[in-house]
């Protein structure tokens, strides 16, 4: 009998070691694309104005968990959008059609086993109830922002199937430039840290990968250009829906672009940008 239990501990051992040098891989999962009204055009430049927006969820496979950073747009978005989103909004996702990460990650039999939220609004958490079942992460700040911010930013009816939040502190160890962070298994694969200004709450998540290559998910934060010529009407949305606080932000925003000046290597995935993502390419292609 010993010798069987010793047999089973090596064969363990030796499961987790394979499992483990696998490293970490990562997916982009497209739900929707949109063209930016006029009033979210907040670009620096005309030839960008109305460029296309992705919408994407980013999959996660690490020998610990299966994991989403964020859930992009749900099977529930159009109800979302009928019930709470102001009038003026409402035609951002007129005709366009949806592909929820549920849908899409049940036809090849993934299952997720937590959420990472790197905001609470509604372009990046409409799929929460699509996985009522899945613990999600974020900070205390921004669980409580889920309860208090309003429309068009935040949807209520994303979070009425009872999430089951896990809110989480970061820690004082610097990581990439910033002072504070929240290493999520202890390996330096995948390390969360603050990006205060765009919600009370808003977090960034650092991919390493085996070989080194290091990848930067910024939520919104990465696609927030200061326009020197905008508009009134331009100015009322960015205060009302895009930024929590403005100063936050936009301080924010100074040090990822200090961090980009100085880590050349550091690739950088904003949310929404889909010259980006199409460098990477959409689940079912994952970068290892």
């Amino acid at each position: 009998m010993g010798m069987v239990n010793l047999l089973i501990a090596l064969t363990l051992g030796l499961t987790s070691l394979i499992s483990e040098a696998g490293g970490v891989r990562f997916s982009l999962v497209k739900t929707a694309e949109t063209r930016p009204l006029d009033a979210f055009s907040l670009a620096r430049s005309q030839e960008s104005q109305g460029a296309v927006a992705d919408h994407v969820a980013v999959l996660i496979e690490h020998h610990a968990a299966t994991l989403l950073f964020d859930t992009s747009l749900g099977r529930q978005i159009d109800s979302q959008f009928a019930n709470e989103m102001p009038w003026y909004n409402k035609p951002l996702l007129k005709g366009v059609e949806v592909a929820p990460v549920r849908d899409q990650l049940e036809r090849h039999g993934v299952r997720v086993d937590r959420i990472l939220l790197s905001h609470v609004h509604w372009h990046s958490a409409s799929g929460l109830a699509d996985f009522p079942e899945v613990p999600v992460w974020a900070p205390y700040e921004e669980i409580e922002f889920s309860q208090t911010g309003g429309a068009p930013a935040v949807l209520s009816g994303q979070f009425r199937h009872g999430v089951k939040w896990r809110p989480y502190d970061f820690l004082p160890r610097p990581f990439m430039g910033f002072e504070q962070s929240h290493d999520l298994f202890g390996d330096g694969s995948l390390v969360l840290v603050p990006l205060k200004g765009h919600t009370p709450g808003s977090v960034g998540l650092f991919v390493t990968l085996e070989d080194g290559r290091r990848f930067f998910f910024p939520g919104d934060i990465g696609g927030l250009p200061e326009s020197a010529e905008e508009s009134p009407k331009q100015r009322l949305i960015r205060s009302r829906m895009l930024d929590h606080d403005r100063a936050a932000a936009r301080s924010t925003l100074a040090r990822l672009q200090q961090l980009l000046s100085q880590e050349s290597a550091l690739t950088l995935v904003p949310a929404h940008d889909a010259i980006a993502h199409e460098k990477l390419g959409y689940y079912p292609n994952w970068t290892r």
